[in-house]
């Protein structure tokens, strides 16, 4: 809905400002710097009333309503869907029926772009998806300050002190029934199709908060990044059957890493084999 009205006005604009500069006078189009110019005049207007939506709800709803409150996290998923549009991605998703019923559990995916939190946020619609990321999230303009309202925590790296510190507020977010998404690779990987070493402390998240962990294979194709706009970029979601609270809890940090990296690792090795 957010990026039909961003286009609207876009169009409504850009409509005006050729109408009124060029069009009026004799019915005939004569400029085409004035229909370009138009066009990114609507294109910057598109992006103020943007900023304003995004600072209107963060002070109505974000400010105001509880961390899971779906409201603030289904406002927030129509912002992180217009990114999503505008470079024409197109997710299909499969496997939404292993999903748990109660968002309190966490996701383990792999990491392949900065739009992974925008996938993920988007696809899991229903539940109040939050993340484990690093500190310059909560810097970026106007939607960095939403994320921690949304319950997303942010890690030091270099800080083994505020490390600690960040897995324990995610195990409390997950008790309180926050959907959290940890990346274990730490990073984002360099090559589509093949992941980093998972590190282990990334696991004392879903051993110690006692619920279920769902795996995440987030799928490109080959020629994913040849894909050039405005061709669409395709992206596989596979939802995996969640591992249940009571069988994580007879595994160690390294066994549970090890079988979570299997899980995920299996559909990437059918694109790339």
């Amino acid at each position: 809905m957010l990026t039909i009205l961003l286009i609207l006005i876009n169009l409504a604009v850009a409509t005006l400002g050729v109408y009124l500069f060029d069009f009026q006078p004799d019915g005939i189009i004569n400029s085409p710097l004035i229909i370009i110019a138009s066009i990114l005049i609507g294109a910057i207007v598109s992006l103020l009333v943007l900023a304003f939506y995004i600072e209107l709800f963060y002070v109505l709803v974000a400010k105001t309503k509880p961390q899971n409150s779906m409201l603030k996290h289904k406002i927030a998923k129509q912002m992180v869907s217009f990114p999503m549009h505008l470079t024409n991605m197109r997710v299909k998703v499969i496997g939404l029926e292993n999903l748990p019923k109660d968002p309190g559990f966490s996701v383990y995916s792999n990491h392949t772009s900065l739009m992974d939190i925008s996938v993920l946020m988007y696809k899991l619609y229903e539940y109040p998806v939050a993340f484990l990321a690093k500190e310059m999230v909560e810097h970026l303009p106007l939607v960095g300050k939403w994320t921690a309202k949304l319950g997303c925590v942010f890690i030091d790296r270099n800080n083994d002190r505020k490390g600690a510190e960040s897995i324990i507020n995610v195990i409390k977010n997950v008790k309180s029934g926050s959907t959290m998404v940890v990346f274990p690779e730490g990073t984002r990987g360099t090559e589509i199709g093949t992941m980093l070493e998972f590190k282990q402390g990334a696991f004392k998240v879903a051993i110690k908060s006692k619920a279920p962990l769902v795996p995440i294979s987030i799928c490109k194709p080959k020629n994913y990044s040849r894909t050039i706009w405005p061709l669409p970029r395709k992206i596989t979601l596979v939802i995996h059957r969640a591992i249940s609270a009571e069988e994580i809890s007879t595994m160690k940090s390294l066994e549970l890493s090890e079988k979570v990296e299997k899980i995920i690792q299996g559909p990437l090795n059918e694109i790339y084999k």
